[in-house]
């Protein structure tokens, strides 16, 4: 069995952090290896990735790859560059949202071996097939705690709904990603029945002709509804350097402490 150190340029409450699991340049009593995988998952860490792996040459062999190298994954390996408990059943995605590097680089859907894991990070796992769909529900039946990452409000009807009431469901996070998607977020938080568990909308801005206004209008639909809002701000390959009010509007809409007083302040 070959022995692989994993290097993540950056790290995320997704990154592993076993032994065998680093985030800088090696040090004084870092051991050989086979292999040495340097997963890049963002564009501006591209730079930093490529400094490392020249810090690393002397350890092992090294590959250079992830997301953001644009590597389409293949069968997902538990525990190998995502944290014990997350999982992935499919790759791709069947959309093709302009802001979005998942068409480009992982192409259309491509259902995986299903591995044990309660929080699934699956880019689409609702476009996957109903079989595929049905066989996920049943690994989830005897987890606690599940968080769906990567739900598309669009396609949650009343029977998927119905699914996910009979798990233990901690957390549903869909996507409020262009103006005209809040009443799929609107359906599908009803066909959720009324959940007990958090649902949280990532609100994408900062987009072309979005202001401050019109994005914290949508951050104050999702909050009304009684979902958990979570401002995302758009960036592209070229990392956007955005104002301090976008910044701080960001953090309100991050933080619900500070947009659940908001909300008091404004009723």
């Amino acid at each position: 069995m070959i022995k692989i150190a994993r290097v993540f340029p950056s790290k995320t409450n997704f990154t592993p952090t076993d032994e065998h699991a680093y985030f800088d340049v090696p040090g004084l009593f870092t051991p050989q290896y086979d292999e040495i995988h340097i997963s890049t998952v963002f564009t501006w860490d591209i730079n930093q990735a490529k400094y490392l792996v020249r810090q690393w040459e002397q350890h092992g062999r090294v590959v250079l790859g992830g997301p953001a190298l644009d590597d389409p994954g293949g069968e997902f390996e538990p525990g190998k560059y995502l944290k014990s408990g997350y999982v992935i059943t499919s790759r791709g995605c069947v959309n093709n949202c302009w802001y979005c590097f998942v068409p480009k680089r992982e192409k259309q859907i491509r259902e995986l071996q299903i591995k044990d894991g309660n929080n699934l990070i699956d880019n689409n796992l609702l476009a996957c097939s109903e079989k595929h769909i049905a066989e996920v529900f049943k690994m989830l039946s005897d987890k606690k705690s599940i968080v769906f990452e990567g739900i598309y409000a669009n396609l949650v009807t009343p029977e998927i709904g119905f699914e996910i009431q009979k798990l233990k469901t901690r957390a549903i996070w869909m996507a409020y990603d262009r103006p005209g998607d809040f009443e799929y977020v609107k359906s599908a938080y009803k066909n959720l029945g009324s959940p007990t568990h958090k649902v949280y909308v990532y609100v994408l801005a900062g987009f072309q002709n979005d202001t401050l206004e019109k994005a914290e209008a949508r951050c104050l639909q999702i909050a009304r509804l009684g979902c958990y809002p979570f401002m995302m701000l758009y960036q592209p390959e070229t990392k956007i350097k955005y104002s301090k009010e976008w910044r701080t509007m960001q953090r309100k809409w991050t933080r619900p402490a500070a947009w659940k007083t908001f909300m008091r302040n404004i009723k």
